[in-house]
């Protein structure tokens, strides 16, 4: 059929419409009761919508794209607008430039994000040489995360574009006084966040770490580090409880062969060049909660989860998940069971084998494997 438009002819079927009409133009519709000879042109047409999907759904597909083309599926409708963008809840984001603000507000149930663009190759050659911190980056990302009050996971790092695997802040790649001082800046400035009450009070944040953390920091003298204290102050109290130090995020490193094949992210938290002593001290006397949680069955549970991951496929029967400890992880289990009030031996079976499931997911929010 064709459009009616003034001083035009349309034909369909035997209809004629005069040139001198100058009534508004319409659609025909063409389908209608069986005995009509002719439709009526004052009809909207009946036409079958065109099939399309739930903005719920789209924002389960925004999940997984560039926050690029999270943007540009924003800009093809209203609805992809004004329905679709408030309900995804993750953002991959990999520049500083779309560190900004000014559509922030669009996203209400961001829970994660991931932030690409901290950690750049020297040489461009996207390898495992030097790499730098992207001072842009670092100076816009607190800010622009206290824009997002459900957030609950946030990573900073780099995403290889030759494999797609990712990495946080590894010191020994970065040789730059400058690089140190970022990070220095950059914890304190979620530490500053954390302590105004600008940030969630239950956001981890993943792939950080300070550029003194490592085992020959306390070799001869305890570390008096004031960025680490400060973050074992500020930050989340159950987040603390579970920081990395002295190194220990390197068992997270790529080409490691004690790391297990299948967990291809370094989603650690920070990483302090403090004593566990020493964090844990500061947890019981300067945190509120601190002794409740640091000897709570959570806690003791989560203990659990801190072994060498390992999945043992055999070629018949079930999948094997298997934990292996070592010194310093069997002695912080041996400190728990002294100084706490709770009979570990009174665990259920299913409580300790649900816990050490729980290590293989990603997170806690993740089902069980």
């Amino acid at each position: 059929f064709y459009l009616i438009s003034n001083a035009a002819m349309v034909k369909t079927n035997t209809i004629n419409l005069s040139a001198s009409d100058d009534r508004p133009s319409k659609r025909i519709r063409l389908s209608g009761p069986a005995d009509d000879d002719e439709p009526n042109v004052n009809d909207e047409p009946s036409s079958p919508p065109l099939p399309t999907l739930l903005p719920e759904i789209w924002a389960l597909v925004m999940d997984f794209l560039p926050y690029t083309s999270v943007l540009q599926s924003a800009a093809v409708s209203r609805s992809m607008l004004r329905e679709a963008m408030p309900s995804v809840t993750v953002l991959h984001l990999d520049s500083a430039v779309q560190l900004h603000a000014g559509v922030a507000s669009r996203f209400r149930d961001v829970v994660n994000i991931y932030i690409y663009s901290l950690i750049q190759d020297r040489d461009g050659d996207d390898g495992d040489d030097e790499c730098i911190i992207d001072e842009d980056t670092a100076t816009r990302a607190v800010p622009f995360l206290c824009n997002f009050p459900r957030l609950e996971r946030v990573f900073l790092g780099r995403r290889k574009s030759s494999n797609g695997e990712v990495e946080g802040f590894i010191p020994t790649r970065h040789t730059f006084d400058e690089d140190k001082e970022r990070m220095d800046a950059l914890i304190n400035a979620f530490s500053g966040a954390f302590r105004s009450g600008a940030l969630a009070r239950n956001l981890w944040v993943l792939g950080l770490r300070c550029p003194r953390s490592s085992r020959i920091t306390n070799m001869f003298a305890d570390s008096s580090c004031g960025v680490c204290r400060n973050a074992c102050k500020s930050f989340p109290l159950e987040s603390v409880a579970d920081f990395e130090c002295e190194g220990s995020s390197n068992k997270h490193m790529h080409g490691r062969m004690d790391r297990p094949s299948y967990y291809s992210e370094q989603l650690y938290s920070l990483d302090v060049c403090l004593k566990r002593e020493k964090i844990e001290e500061i947890i019981i006397k300067e945190r509120s909660g601190g002794r409740e949680l640091l000897y709570s069955q959570a806690r003791f549970l989560s203990l659990l989860g801190r072994g060498t991951r390992k999945i043992v496929v055999p070629d018949k029967g079930k999948v094997l998940y298997v934990l292996k400890y070592n010194n310093e992880e069997l002695g912080e289990l041996g400190i728990f069971i002294r100084n706490a009030q709770i009979n570990v031996k009174e665990l259920s079976s299913e409580t300790v084998t649900d816990a050490i499931k729980r290590s293989f997911a990603e997170d806690e929010r993740d089902p069980l494997p």
